[in-house]
């Protein structure tokens, strides 16, 4: 797997994981009813599934601009995207 793929899987799992622990902590704290209305829903799961769709993009998205902006990843000129420590110069190796 190229390593661009790689890390665009990698951010996209974390937005995921993230959506999917946030719609699952509104869900059992019943958060505004939400998890009253899901549960009482015939269409709840699919509703839940949506919701963790959709909040999953988003929070893929931003985990992959965190990533980028910060420095963690640099794609060079060949596509390729490693991986640097924040301290560590461009530079050197």
């Amino acid at each position: 797997m190229p390593a661009l793929l790689r890390f665009l899987v990698r951010h996209a799992v974390v937005g995921f994981s993230a959506a999917a622990l946030l719609v699952g902590a509104l869900v059992t704290t019943d958060t505004a009813g939400f998890g009253t209305v899901i549960r009482a829903s015939d269409a709840g799961l699919l509703a839940a599934c949506l919701v963790v769709y959709f909040l999953g993009l988003t929070f893929s998205g931003v985990q992959i601009g965190i990533a980028l902006m910060t420095g963690q990843a640099t794609p060079d000129d060949d596509g390729i995207v490693r991986m640097r420590s924040p301290g560590r110069d461009r530079r050197a190796g």
